[in-house]
């Protein structure tokens, strides 16, 4: 168990028209009416104020000439009624209940929020003037466009409480360290719903996210003296406990050329397995693939090639696995290079074969076999991602004309909610039906449930690719 380190979590303003303020004031003998424009409502705005009604002067105050201000937060319930009042504020506590007094007389057009009205919270100075006093007005001068209720502060939402972060243990061996970068709605409770992941270093740091995620709690956003819903990004950070990141090269089988370290300084930052062709592991045929690539100035693969493969599926699969892969700025003698690396991989159909129970991928094989795997008709929800990546445009299509075409993709969505098996079913090029199939492999959904219990689902999804620009 590593500890998780939610880190740069910021909130997600929702969206709030506040241009209603500039509002047309009409003025009658100590009441002031906002006029509102004629029109189709916003959907979403702030309450503005519609009916105002002055205080009563105290007379010792009004007496001794003393001006005041009272500053309240007003509680503006769904209908435009202040429900209730709280001082923030005050210069003179003798102005106190004259002002709550008055405030419960006015009217607001209440806030919207899809277009629907609700209850919000506005901060309202209440200003007493002797001046104004003396002429007889029941109390204070009239309120200026800068001395109108404005929504009440917002306080952003923050986090209280993490849980630990579960390191899987399919990385320990590769040596990699990752993080996954979230998207979450924080609820007016504090806790977490709606999470997904943007960015993950590895698929496998995905779950053990979500996971976290839906045990961590916040301090809710605050408007005013109200928590309401927002959205929050964060980062969950994964740190090896037992031994360390240096060998993650050799661990995944990345090296240069001659099978030396290669010189200077490089890392994978993002690991993108290769995909094992469906009909070659139906078949129980294994093999292997090398491919090179340069790594360029920017950590980007370039010019991926197949070295050697048993079978040329498992090359064209290793190239779009390193293709989708990452890695860190080379640096040699101090300086940002591009370096020469080369890339191992075996499919072994053995270990998918025999792998028992514990083993999704033999478990699927064998469902399969049976027929016990359907569509995902009958589910209890549609399906929901809660993890995707894009595939990646092949290298080899950039200097071959950069056509457009598309790819038909098949897989399975097991009762953990990661993608597994996926099969191209069809491509109008042979390396988009791999790009696609290795971003589909990475995918992770909420578990499938067919009557409340967890189910593996088949899943055909398209894919269109758009000849990139340059």
């Amino acid at each position: 168990m590593v500890s998780g380190i939610p880190a740069g979590s910021m909130t997600r303003s929702s969206r709030v028209n506040i241009g209603g303020l500039a509002l047309i004031l009409l003025v009658s003998l100590g009441r002031l009416s906002a006029v509102l424009p004629e029109g189709s409502a916003p959907v979403y705005g702030t309450a503005l104020l519609r009916k105002w009604v002055p205080p009563e002067y105290p007379k010792d105050a009004l007496k001794e000439g003393r001006a005041g201000v009272v500053t309240l937060r007003l509680a503006v319930d769904a209908k435009g009624a202040v429900v209730s009042s709280r001082v923030l504020d005050a210069s003179d506590p003798r102005f106190v209940d004259s002002a709550q007094r008055a405030v419960k007389e006015w009217v607001f057009s209440p806030a919207l929020d899809a277009g629907k009205p609700v209850a919000c919270e506005m901060d309202s100075p209440v200003v007493f003037s002797p001046a104004q006093g003396r002429k007889g007005t029941p109390g204070s001068s009239l309120p200026t466009p800068d001395q109108m209720p404005v929504p009440a502060a917002v306080t952003e939402a923050e986090i209280v409480s993490t849980s630990d972060l579960d390191y899987p243990d399919t990385l320990f061996d590769r040596k990699l360290s990752g993080l996954a970068h979230y998207f979450c709605k924080v609820l007016p409770d504090g806790s977490v719903s709606n999470p997904r992941i943007t960015f993950a270093t590895h698929v496998d740091f995905v779950l053990p996210a979500l996971k976290a995620l839906g045990e961590q709690k916040y301090k809710p956003r605050m408007r005013g003296d109200v928590p309401v819903e927002s959205e929050v990004e964060g980062i969950l950070r994964f740190d090896l406990t037992r031994g360390s990141t240096a060998g993650a090269l050799a661990a995944n089988m990345i090296s240069a050329p001659d099978g030396n370290p290669p010189s200077g300084q490089v890392e994978p930052r993002v690991i993108a397995d290769a995909v094992f062709p469906y009909d070659l592991l139906q078949n129980g045929k294994g093999g292997s693939a090398t491919v090179l690539f340069t790594v360029d100035e920017k950590g980007s693969p370039t010019n991926v090639r197949v070295r050697d493969a048993s079978d040329t599926e498992f090359g064209e699969s290793l190239v779009a696995a390193a293709e989708m892969s990452a890695f860190s700025t080379p640096i040699v003698d101090g300086r940002a290079v591009s370096v020469e690396l080369m890339r191992h991989a075996e499919f072994s159909a053995t270990s998918s074969e025999n792998g028992g129970a514990s083993d999704p991928i033999a478990r699927l094989l064998a469902d399969l076999r049976a027929g016990k795997i359907g569509s995902g008709a009958g589910l209890d929800a549609r399906l929901a991602p809660r993890y995707t990546i894009s595939p990646t445009y092949p290298g080899a299509l950039r200097t071959g004309g950069r056509p457009s075409g598309q790819a038909v993709v098949e897989f399975l969505v097991d009762r953990d909610g990661r993608a597994r098996l996926p099969r191209i079913i069809s491509a109008t090029e042979r390396q988009f039906g791999w790009a696609a199939a290795t971003a589909v492999s990475q995918w992770v959904f909420d578990v499938p449930r067919r009557g409340g219990q967890p189910v593996d689902v088949r899943v055909q999804i398209p894919f269109q690719f758009k000849a990139p620009a340059g």
